[in-house]
């Protein structure tokens, strides 16, 4: 049985369809996600009937209880055992609660009052959000057990980035369509989400199945029991990591501001969902083959500076979308999408393959295998930097007079017409920005990795 308190040694190298098997079980969290951040903001508001401000609320509540949840959820993802490895068992149990939980954000019954309907949307995400624990953290925490290899956790990640370019492709342009056909409103809504549910079923079946015979550590019988408040002392003296964790709360936080774009579609360029899905079609096939590209500059110039690259393309693209109106030329709409994905694609890979590295960085500070805790942190910074990405944008748009109406679309004021404008320009430039400055701070290298390997022995833990 494997040391969990032991490194494990040097990877030959995974087999290619574990790694695409791995990297499939991603399709099925990031498609809700995507449609999550794209659609669930305006489906309450248009169409539930619930305030922008309530809206948002609901959201920011949803990620306090993940707050609560995931770091206990990847401590008993480490503490599992099973001969199927500590994190596989997992995929199964979230998987199916995920495809459930999308049915149901979607499928909403028609209540008398919008209160009750306040409340079955509160009871869906707080669904939503354990399931999405259930399998995400587990999952996450599998590539630092599955390969010691710097490059291969590159090549591994790419994987994953092409799977959540495929999801967004499903939730954003597919969705969408699926939506429009159906007639829109609640009916399209929930006929999008119950075409889609089997595909969330379908990546977490390959995914388990795939990885059956990828390596993972188990906890050893002698490894010292920390308590939860220690281990997170712990956690934080990890530099590289709570580097990576503002960063990534940054970007992602960028990603969950998206859920103005069909109202900036909508409400600012004039155009219909269609419009809408073409220009994430074009992002997201950016994503897609943008990754060896990425592959290439990583090897020539790291990790690090390749994601400070990939958000200094960000923040200059963010700030042209002030400059749209309507009318303006379909070529610079998509010249805008083509240049967003090559950045999306870098900032998606570079971002989840450091995530591997901060965790082998922690086993040789404290001689523990944690990946699920960590896991969990990352996976809650993932779900709550979207979510207040979302929550302050109903907040603004409430604000700013934004005008819910429960069977579409609805006449705006100004204010909220500005609102919605600074939401796509100006304020995913700021928070990129921000991030390229955390970045310059983050030191974690290969080559001072290899230095740590090569001190194992002497680790009062070996």
């Amino acid at each position: 049985m494997r040391d969990a308190t032991v490194s494990p040694p040097e990877s030959k190298g995974l087999p290619l369809a574990t790694q695409i098997g791995w990297g499939l079980g991603t399709l099925g969290p990031a498609l809700i996600m995507s449609a999550f951040n794209i659609l669930m903001l305006r489906f309450m508001t248009d169409h539930i009937g619930i305030a922008a401000a309530t809206a948002g609320l609901l959201i920011a509540l949803s990620k306090l209880y993940d707050a609560v949840t995931d770091p206990l959820t990847g401590v008993l993802s480490d503490r599992t055992t099973s001969g199927r490895g500590r994190r596989r068992p997992w995929l199964l149990w979230g998987g199916g609660a995920m495809a459930a939980s999308f049915v149901l954000m979607f499928w909403v019954p028609t209540f008398e009052s919008v209160a009750v309907a306040t409340a079955y949307m509160l009871v869906m995400l707080l669904l939503y959000a354990s399931a999405y624990s259930a399998y995400n953290i587990p999952y996450l925490a599998m590539p630092a057990e599955m390969t010691t290899r710097f490059d291969q956790r590159n090549y591994l990640m790419t994987f994953r980035v092409v799977s959540v370019a495929l999801a967004g492709i499903l939730a954003q342009y597919v969705g969408l369509r699926i939506i429009a056909a159906s007639g829109g409103g609640r009916e399209g809504h929930e006929t999008m989400a119950l075409a889609l549910a089997p595909v969330v079923l379908a990546s977490t079946l390959i995914a388990y199945l795939a990885t059956r015979n990828a390596p993972f550590t188990v906890k050893a019988a002698t490894q010292p029991r920390y308590p939860l408040t220690e281990q997170l002392r712990l956690i934080g003296r990890n530099r590289p990591f709570m580097l990576l964790l503002t960063v990534k709360f940054l970007t992602l936080m960028m990603l969950g501001v998206q859920a103005a774009f069909p109202f900036f579609f909508n409400q600012i360029l004039r155009v219909p969902d269609n419009v809408l899905a073409a220009y994430f079609l074009t992002v997201q096939m950016t994503v897609f083959v943008s990754q060896p590209v990425w592959l290439a500059l990583a090897r020539l110039i790291g990790k690090r500076n390749c994601l400070m690259i990939a958000l200094f393309i960000m923040v200059c693209i963010g700030l042209t979308w002030l400059l749209a109106g309507e009318g303006d030329p379909a070529w610079a709409m998509y010249a805008r999408g083509l240049f967003l994905g090559f950045a999306q694609g870098g900032v998606l890979l570079m971002g989840q393959a450091l995530l591997p590295d901060t965790m082998e960085y922690d086993f040789h500070l404290s001689g523990l295998r944690r990946e699920g805790l960590f896991a969990a942190f990352y996976t809650t910074i993932e779900k709550t930097a979207q979510a207040v990405g979302v929550t302050v944008i109903g907040a603004f748009l409430g604000t700013m007079g934004y005008i819910a109406g429960g069977k579409g679309l609805a006449d705006q004021p100004d204010s909220a017409l500005l609102a919605i404008r600074l939401s796509v320009g100006l304020i995913p430039a700021l928070l990129c920005g921000s991030a390229f400055i955390a970045l310059l701070f983050y030191n974690l290298s290969e080559a001072r990795l290899q230095e740590l390997r090569r001190r194992l022995p002497a680790h009062p833990q070996a």
